[in-house]
C-alpha cells in the first residue's frame, strides 16, 4: 500500500521535528559549569580555581600540603573579565575546627541528615581568619585588624566605584 502524498508530507514533517527535538537536547541539556572560586597556594605564592563549595584550606596546587587558602579577588567595576586588572584583596581561612563542621555538615546534609553545631553561629568570626597577600600574619575575623583588611571591598577608587568580586567564571 503506497502512502499517499499528504501523509508523506506529515511523515516527512514528524521526522524534521523529531531530528530537530535531538538536536535541542543535545546543544541544550548540557550541564552548567561547576562554580569555581579563587584559591592561593601559600607554599607556591599563586593564584589557582577550585570548586566554590571547597572549605579552605584546602590542597594547594603543588603537592598534598593543605595550604590553599582563598583569595578575595577583585577588580574595578566593569573590569571583572580582565584578569590584568584583577588583585588579591585579601585571602580567607577557616580554623581546623570550624572546617570539620563544615565538612561534616555538608556531608550530612547531603546524606539527607542534620548535624549540631558545635561552634555557635555567633563564635565563628573567632574561627575565620584573614590576611593580605603581604602579611604573614592571620588575623581573626572579629578583630578591628580584620576590618580594616575586608574594608578593601568597601573602598572607593578614584571615580567613585566600589570594587567587583571577581570569579574564575565570571
Amino acid at each position: 500500500m503506497a502512502l499517499k502524498k499528504e501523509q508523506k508530507k506529515q511523515l516527512t514533517l514528524a521526522g524534521v521535528l523529531f531530528g530537530l527535538a535531538i538536536l535541542f537536547l543535545f546543544l541544550f541539556n548540557r550541564a552548567a559549569p561547576e562554580p569555581m572560586e579563587f584559591f592561593y597556594d601559600e607554599s607556591e605564592e599563586v593564584l589557582f580555581e577550585a570548586p566554590a563549595g571547597s572549605i579552605p584550606p584546602i590542597r594547594g596546587i603543588n603537592d598534598n600540603v593543605v595550604d590553599g587558602v582563598r583569595a578575595i579577588v577583585i577588580a574595578p567595576k566593569g573590569k571583572s573579565r580582565d584578569a590584568s586588572a584583577r588583585r588579591i584583596a585579601y585571602l580567607e581561612k577557616w580554623s581546623p575546627q570550624l572546617k570539620q563542621q563544615l565538612e561534616a555538615a555538608a556531608k550530612a546534609k547531603e546524606a539527607g541528615y542534620a548535624v549540631p553545631n558545635v561552634i555557635d553561629r555567633s563564635a565563628r568570626n573567632f574561627h575565620r581568619f584573614v590576611r593580605t597577600v603581604d602579611s604573614p600574619k592571620w588575623h581573626s575575623m572579629n578583630t578591628d585588624q580584620a576590618a580594616r583588611i575586608i574594608a578593601v571591598l568597601r573602598t572607593k577608587d578614584s571615580q567613585g566605584k566600589l570594587p567587583e568580586v571577581c570569579t574564575p567564571n565570571y
